[in-house]
């Protein structure tokens, strides 16, 4: 037999070459370096003409700090996205990362670490800077003294910090939980900076900060979780379904945000097409909208394909939007250095500092019309309330029912925050120390007695739908509910103590005075009294399961702990000659009503006598559910008792079980001499 040519033989087949996911990130990295360069150019951003009388500015410097801070972001998103993929996009294996999970975290380490030499690079360099001098004029004490005494080097400092943690936790662990444990320290570490930029020096700096906290955490969860999906290599049909869910909220949150934010600094459409700062912005909002189209594109055309295995189509566009991206970056980063229009109000110290002008003299209709809203706030309610209603749509879609009554107390509670946050007493209780309290014992207690009245977490247990394979929402909260964390906080002597002793802390250390003078500083106060409200009341009269079951005398006895002390607390404000927060309340001078201390006594006045009505509610709360779990216990325990008289066991029975228990007790004190 002759042998077949050579040409008729079959030859291997050859494994298809895959693209390498580096090329789309490089081409994104390049262009947004040259977008930058070129918008900072014409912009103004970077201007080296000499200006009379003012020192010229160094242009290594001029060059490196917008490079720096582009790097900052690109780097931030990179270590945001790819620590969320490893902890919320693939299933993991009874709490143990995957192979993809475990690339992801490693990819993200490098990021991290790419960050954290970004933010250090811009220390130098901001000071460098702000003085116009040449960064090898830069010394060690000069750099210290920027770092603790300026709110822009503390904030890339503390990113820096926060960053570097990141990528240790990313580096060295191997779970699910330590994922996401990178991932909430990384989205910590992109917030410091913002609020610093022009966002915080805007005319309505409260509006613009909270707007650009969630444009900022909404880009970089965006373009992240992309930055992630083009270096998966494995469950790309999956991964891409997920993140296709987190890429729509963020699309919303980046879009509505930015209006928001350019709304405070834009006071003149003319603006937008007649100054540099306008046009960028411009130029920006298309961007967002051709990343919307990609993203519809996506979700209607080349996901589909994708899930059917043919990813080419997927693959190609996706490259397009990170290159999109990455100009977008570029773009936002010459916005930040690009002066914005001049503001036509007047400005004035008390605006300076309050982010508003000085208001009139507080009346009924002032504190109740007089609106300026905490966007972060109004944001978080909202989602709230949505997720609270489409939760108890889904128990009656499956035939379940929940009571009415509580989910009017979920909305009334978030409404209540909104109100006293947003509405004319946000307003005022930065000038008016009386107002102040009504706002923080608002948030202290109403607010939290509300929510916790409401059952959330009963409702987000019956309403999740268990994931089989991984973890789901409910699978987190179940195991965010049985850490050690929440097991220590829900213990009744460490819960009492965080709601009283923080109280003492926040108002007598000089907390309150940073509080109020920065806004960051304020947030964490409102968060704080919400948080510690919330635990406290959770274990008195939550309806929700707890770690630890808190006996009802032992509920009523912290109740009346936390009112001795808060009684205390405002009896020691009225009387006090003290004034707290002194160089706030001098320096904002407002000119009408009570002098500053006047007012503070009045508001100790409050504290002393607000949580009386609120406390009150809560002992009818305390002693009605305890009534009712009597008749509970009495009812199983009758029920017991009928169940073992029916099976002729009645050892089972818990009322012979209890006779039993106390003949005993009889038994040993006679043998011991106790009894006759």
């Amino acid at each position: 037999m002759t042998e077949a040519p050579v040409r008729d033989q079959p030859r291997p087949t050859a494994a298809p070459r895959r693209p390498l996911p580096t090329l789309p990130l490089a081409g994104a990295l390049a262009a947004a370096v040259a977008v930058a360069v070129v918008v900072l150019r014409l912009g103004g951003g970077v201007n080296l003409v000499p200006v009379p009388g003012l020192p010229v500015a160094d242009p290594v410097v001029a060059w490196m700090l917008p490079m720096a801070k582009l790097a900052c972001d690109l780097f931030a998103a990179g270590t945001i996205g790819c620590f969320v993929a490893a902890a919320f996009f693939v299933r993991d294996d009874e709490g143990r990362i995957g192979p993809q999970a475990y690339r992801w975290l490693r990819a993200g380490a490098l990021f991290a670490v790419g960050w954290v030499a970004a933010a250090l690079i811009v220390l130098p360099a901001s000071l460098s800077d702000l003085f116009a001098r040449p960064l090898d004029a830069v010394t060690f004490q000069g750099l210290w003294s920027f770092v603790s005494d300026t709110e822009n080097g503390l904030a890339y400092a503390m990113t820096a910090g926060i960053a570097l943690l990141a990528a240790i936790v990313g580096a060295r662990t191997f779970s699910t939980t330590g994922a996401a444990f990178a991932a909430v320290l990384a989205l910590a570490a992109v917030l410091p900076p913002v609020f610093t930029g022009h966002s915080a020096s805007a005319g309505s700096h409260q509006i613009a900060v909270d707007s650009m906290v969630l444009h900022v955490l909404g880009a970089v969860l965006w373009v992240g979780g992309l930055i992630a999906l083009l270096l998966a290599r494995r469950d790309k049909a999956d991964v891409a379904a997920r993140y296709s869910r987190l890429a729509l909220f963020c699309f919303a949150a980046v879009a509505l945000s930015g209006v928001i934010n350019a709304a405070t600094r834009i006071d003149n459409a003319g603006h937008l097409f007649d100054t540099a700062y306008g046009r960028e912005l411009l130029f920006k909002a298309v961007a967002l909208a051709a990343l919307g189209a990609f993203g519809l594109w996506h979700r209607t055309r080349t996901l589909p394909r994708l899930a059917d295995g043919r990813p080419g189509p997927f693959r190609r566009l996706a490259s397009v939007e990170v290159l999109v991206m990455g100009g977008t970056f570029g773009l936002a980063v010459a916005l930040g250095r690009t002066p914005p229009p001049p503001s036509t109000d007047e400005e004035t110290l008390a605006r300076s500092l309050l982010g508003f002008d000085m208001p009139a003299p507080a009346s009924a209709k002032t504190l109740l019309l007089d609106w300026y809203p905490e966007v972060l706030i109004c944001t978080i309610a909202a989602l709230a309330i949505t997720a609270y209603v489409l939760g108890v749509r889904r128990l009656r879609k499956r035939g379940d029912t929940w009571p009415i009554t509580r989910t009017l107390l979920w909305i009334a509670g978030w409404g209540l925050a909104v109100f006293v946050t947003s509405s004319g007493m946000g307003r005022y209780s930065m000038v008016l120390f009386s107002v102040h309290m009504v706002q923080h014992m608002s948030m202290n207690m109403l607010v939290p007695i509300l929510l916790m009245l409401s059952a959330p977490i009963t409702l987000a247990l019956r309403a999740l739908k268990p994931v089989k394979d991984g973890r789901g929402p409910r699978e987190w909260l179940v195991l965010i509910l049985h850490s050690k964390a929440v097991r220590f906080v829900s213990n009744p002597l460490i819960a009492l103590a965080l709601y009283v002793a923080s109280l003492y802390m926040m108002y007598f250390t000089g907390i309150f005075g940073w509080a109020m003078a920065s806004h960051a500083g304020h947030l964490l106060m409102l968060a704080h009294f919400l948080a510690v409200g919330s635990l406290f009341f959770w274990l008195l009269i939550g309806p929700d399961p707890a770690p630890r079951e808190v006996p009802y005398p032992a509920r009523i006895l912290m109740l009346f702990v936390a009112v001795a002390f808060h009684a205390i607390f405002g009896l020691t404000i009225m009387q006090s000659t003290d004034l707290l927060a002194a160089d706030w309340y001098t320096a904002i001078a407002r000119p009408w009503g009570d002098t500053p201390l006047e007012d503070q006594r009045a508001g100790g006045g409050i504290a002393w006598a607000f949580g009386e009505a609120p406390s009150l509610v809560v002992l009818i709360a305390l002693l009605i559910q305890w009534s009712k779990s009597e008749d509970r216990e009495g009812r199983r325990l009758d029920r017991a008792a009928k169940r073992a008289e029916e099976t002729g066991r009645p050892e089972e029975d818990p009322h012979e079980v209890y006779n039993a228990y106390l003949a005993e007790l009889a038994e040993q004190d006679r043998k011991a001499g106790l009894r006759e």
